[in-house]
């Protein structure tokens, strides 16, 4: 059923779901005749306000790059989140696009280097190859695929970049990289903005350190998936899991991703975790 003035949602949700609407509630619906989606958000800063149908979040551009396009309303509401919240998190099963779309909306809301962390950790000490060679960016780029492919799909082949030059040059012009065990002593300022990515295999404590380095007019996308965790990190040690537990709250917004976009064999790879 579709919901017309974007000024009746609160009540209709009440009288419908006797829900009342917290802040960061996104609320899907279709329009009268059943075939386009419609998004409205529960914006602590502006009220309710519908979003499937503004610029911002249909089309991402940015500067020398392809423009990028949300594939779904799912993704539509990450990006208005992204854009609007002091800080967002956005969960989503592995190809939901959490990645891409942090790093696309990062690139299209400032000029400074984007900061960007998550926990050196792999999915078992089994496997693990032990200590990396090289500096830091060297070390930490290995851990830093996710946002090498990101940046691979929207500037590859356009002014003459190739993979080797986006990974030799162009991640070092966009990116920062921060090991996570320094990020103690960094404050993210206004304007900055930081990108963890794998945030569930991070400690409570770490999650809360985390939180604490953003300044005011800074941003903050947190990017993971409760579901891999595998066997580093029990989920509710997670500070993942416990963030969820504590939202909501008016300084971050929390968008789930619902669709996969990979090969047919992440269903197989989704049926062996559950």
């Amino acid at each position: 059923m579709g919901i017309k003035p974007a000024k009746d949602v609160i009540e209709y949700i009440k009288q419908k779901h006797n829900y009342d609407l917290k802040y960061w509630d996104f609320i899907i619906t279709y329009d009268e005749i059943g075939e386009r989606e419609l998004a409205y958000c529960y914006n602590p800063y502006k009220g309710i306000e519908r979003i499937d149908n503004i610029p911002e979040t249909s089309k991402i551009r940015i500067k020398n790059a392809k423009i990028f396009e949300p594939l779904d309303i799912y993704q539509k509401c990450a990006i208005y989140a992204m854009v609007e919240a002091p800080a967002s998190l956005i969960t989503g099963r592995f190809g939901s696009g959490k990645t891409l779309l942090a790093t696309a909306t990062a690139l299209s809301l400032t000029k400074k280097k984007i900061f960007i962390t998550r926990p050196p950790i792999g999915i078992s000490s089994d496997y693990d190859i032990g200590f990396l060679p090289g500096s830091k960016d060297e070390k930490m780029l290995e851990w830093a695929g996710g946002f090498l492919s990101a940046l691979n799909y929207l500037y590859r082949d356009l002014k003459g970049q190739t993979y080797d030059s986006i990974k030799s040059q162009l991640f070092f012009e966009k990116f920062e990289i921060i090991p996570l065990n320094m990020i103690q002593g960094v404050s993210i300022l206004e304007g900055e903005i930081l990108i963890v990515d794998e945030i569930q295999l991070v400690t409570r404590e770490y999650m809360s350190m985390i939180l604490s380095r953003m300044s005011d007019g800074s941003k903050l996308f947190l990017l993971g998936d409760l579901h891999q965790t595998y066997s580093t990190i029990e989920k509710q040690d997670s500070g993942l899991y416990r963030l969820q537990q504590v939202l909501p709250h008016e300084a971050l917004a929390w968008v789930d991703l619902q669709n996969i976009y990979r090969n047919k064999l992440t269903e197989i790879a989704i049926k062996l975790l559950e």
